[in-house]
């Protein structure tokens, strides 16, 4: 393979007369060509598949995608225009794999979200595209190349998570060691503001999330506020400004999520500073889960960092 950049991704949805939205993907590719070799490359077409869960399995496939005619000079700049059209995903992608909590997807997108080379696979299609010769396609659809997904990381996707509103419950000092009601509980709405990719152009709405979350006092980890079940949420898409990016806010109420206390000493500290302060700011740092409805139907993205604010006030009565 010859290096390239992709210098364009644009994913939106896209009408499909008599059947519902479909989304399309636009990507342009440039290599240079550093040989002496002059050709005109006619409109081909390839099928772009996943790994499935284990290299055994069979890989997936996920759409097709058609490039336009390519001119290839020598010594120069070569650009590949490709398009593709994704309908719906296949089943195969988000079940989850045996013995596991992930599905294929799971797995991609983790990787992906960790800025690690996630790997689709590239095939030619069987049925020529447009007045491709056939022996063209015979050849390219006998390999079967990988293709790292471009890296990027996602640890500042979400931009904030806080919670608004937080009532702080105190634990009940009659309760026995295992149970809920001996830790604290915190009730209030977590609000989440998230940046969304230049290359991402279509509808898509929250509808449920859930986080790992540590919860931190100067510094020091108080306890972990649970929040491992999925909790239902709305998000409000903002379109990109002239100087702003285009974000997602999602907001969630929780009502009496235990906050499992690791560390006595901070919890007095905690508690010394709302008696005599009135108020006391603890950070979070969290994994959060989305489900996440879009023209290909409800997707699950695992595991994106987020860091946060929650004040808390002094209850009262105390």
């Amino acid at each position: 393979m010859p290096e390239y950049n992709i210098t364009r991704m644009n994913f939106k949805d896209q009408p499909i007369p008599g059947e519902r939205k479909a989304m399309a993907a636009d990507i342009t590719i440039q290599s240079f060509n550093k040989y002496p070799v002059s050709v005109d490359i006619p409109e081909l077409g390839f099928e772009i598949l996943v790994p499935g869960c284990s290299p055994a399995d069979h890989s997936i496939l996920v759409a097709t995608a058609t490039t336009s005619g390519v001119a290839v000079r020598p010594h120069a700049d070569v650009v590949v225009n490709a398009h593709s059209l994704i309908k719906k995903l296949p089943n195969s992608l988000t079940r989850l794999c045996p013995n596991s909590d992930s599905s294929p997807l799971d797995i991609f997108f983790k990787k992906y979200l960790d800025g690690e080379a996630a790997t689709a696979l590239v095939r030619g299609q069987k049925h020529p595209a447009g007045d491709t010769p056939g022996w063209i396609t015979d050849i390219l659809s006998s390999v079967t190349v990988p293709v790292p997904f471009p890296e990027r990381s996602f640890d500042n996707l979400i931009r904030n998570f806080s919670l608004a509103d937080v009532h702080f419950t105190m634990p009940d000092p009659e309760a026995e060691p295992d149970d809920p009601n001996s830790n604290p509980q915190v009730s209030g709405t977590i609000v989440v503001l998230a940046g969304l990719p230049s290359e991402m152009n279509f509808s898509l709405n929250v509808t449920n999330l859930r986080a790992n979350a540590d919860v931190f006092y100067r510094g020091k980890k108080l306890g972990e506020l649970n929040l491992k079940e999925w909790q239902k949420a709305n998000s409000t898409q903002v379109p990109a400004k002239k100087h702003s990016e285009a974000t997602l806010k999602i907001q969630s109420h929780i009502n009496n999520a235990p906050l499992n206390v690791t560390d006595a000493d901070v919890m007095t500290d905690v508690l010394q500073a709302l008696l005599f302060g009135g108020e006391v700011v603890l950070s979070i740092k969290a994994l959060v889960d989305v489900k996440v409805q879009t023209t290909l139907g409800q997707l699950v993205v695992k595991a994106v960092p987020a860091e946060g604010k929650i004040p808390v006030k002094r209850p009262s009565p105390f």
